[in-house]
């Protein structure tokens, strides 16, 4: 039996993650006297979007208490989101049938500082941190005995039903979804935003599928079979670059979401509305082609203040290098009024993973400075509170 499954966000320091992983496992054979594993997480080398194997599905299905190690990134990813989802509406079954709420999901403060309240590691610290620093090893052996004793008793107390036999986590939702939350969360103002409220940041990628890719390009590896699965910087950086600038924006205390192209005049105006801030991350080869050339010229013609621009050009890519002067041209015959003006806000032939986080962070910066400044304000009306979000538990 699988006593505890430890979820985690992939790529969110993942040899420490394995280790504490690791520690934890021994803390708890040593606590219940019971040899062999007596936990579940998947290799480093798995991510977002490895299959659900067979043994991932087993533990999920079948594990006792559940361990999250909470992150920005953790709660941008709807693989981790699924896994709550399944092993917190098992303890919804279980307190229907009993009466009784084990505290079996267990919420630990991997990273993000103030901005994960509620996910507390020992004494407030980040997890990540404690594991990495000598001076930190008592409090981190402290953490380990809690958590093992919480999670040997949960066992030894309850036990929680099993997922269905034919569970699919494909079709589950994200504990962490909220777009049903929409109408009633209220944009922030520029007063709020000011006094440390979060921002909200919408992400638009302009570039193709690979099919589409393959009509001008020979090097299509970078794309996939939507045009948000575009990884500029393959293979420095493996996954699709909105998923890293998501995580970028986050780790800074940004919401954010992912828009088609063709709502781009819509979302601008609703951004502009509401103090909102919007990014787009352009694929300069997606000027070859007509239809999209189209859409982002039309965005071009639009003054809007607080709208990042974007476009990452691939220092290792032999073949982007090699027609960097016909993509230069295509993105100054598409973007000429943002290119002219100089915008701190507009940034092409961003070469590495490296200048684009520093670009994106800078630009992030920028775009909320000018709402501090140029927003509009309104002010909040009186609402109901928002449905309830999963509630993490500590330790």
């Amino acid at each position: 039996m699988t006593q505890f499954f430890l979820s985690r966000a992939a790529g969110d320091d993942d040899s420490y993650a394995i280790r504490f992983f690791q520690d934890l496992s021994a803390r708890v054979r040593a606590i219940s006297g019971v040899d062999g594993e007596v936990g579940f997480v998947e290799s480093a080398d798995n991510d977002s979007r490895s299959p659900w194997s067979a043994p991932v599905r087993n533990a999920l299905a079948g594990c006792q208490a559940f361990v999250a190690l909470c992150s920005p990134r953790y709660f941008l990813s709807e693989r981790c989101g699924r896994e709550w989802w399944i092993f917190a509406d098992r303890l919804e079954r279980y307190a229907k049938q009993t009466g009784q709420h084990p505290p079996a999901l267990l919420s630990v403060l991997w990273s993000g500082g103030s901005g994960m309240d509620g996910a507390p590691g020992e004494g407030g610290e980040a997890v990540r941190q404690l594991i990495r620093l000598r001076s930190h090893r008592p409090r981190y052996e402290a953490l380990l005995t809690t958590l093992a004793t919480q999670i040997v008793r949960t066992v030894e107390e309850h036990r929680i039903p099993s997922a269905s036999p034919n569970f699919d986590p494909e079709n589950v939702p994200s504990a962490f979804d909220y777009a049903g939350m929409e109408s009633t969360i209220q944009t922030p103002s520029a007063k709020e935003l000011a006094e440390g409220a979060t921002q909200q940041v919408h992400f638009i990628v302009a570039a193709g599928t690979r099919a589409e890719m393959g009509a001008v390009r020979d090097d299509t590896r970078f794309y996939g079979d939507r045009g948000q699965d575009w990884a500029a910087y393959r293979p420095a950086l493996s996954g699709p670059l909105v998923a890293h600038a998501r995580t970028l924006a986050a780790e800074r205390l940004f919401r954010s979401d992912v828009i088609d192209l063709d709502d781009l005049p819509a979302r601008l105006d609703q951004a502009r509305r509401n103090n909102e801030i919007v990014v787009l991350l352009v694929d300069a080869w997606i000027t070859k082609l007509a239809a999209y050339r189209r859409i982002l010229a039309e965005f071009d013609d639009r003054t809007d203040s607080s709208v990042a621009v974007l476009a990452p050009a691939n220092g290792t890519d032999a073949e982007t290098v090699r027609h960097s002067g016909e993509l230069r041209a295509g993105l100054a015959q598409t973007f000429p009024h943002n290119l002219a003006r100089g915008d701190q806000l507009v940034r092409i032939e961003i070469d590495s993973p490296e200048s684009f986080e520093i670009d994106l962070v800078s630009a992030l910066e920028e775009a909320q400075n000018r709402i501090f400044s140029r927003g509009r304000v309104f002010r909040r009306p009186v609402q109901d509170a928002p449905a309830a979000r999963p509630i993490l538990q500590g330790p």
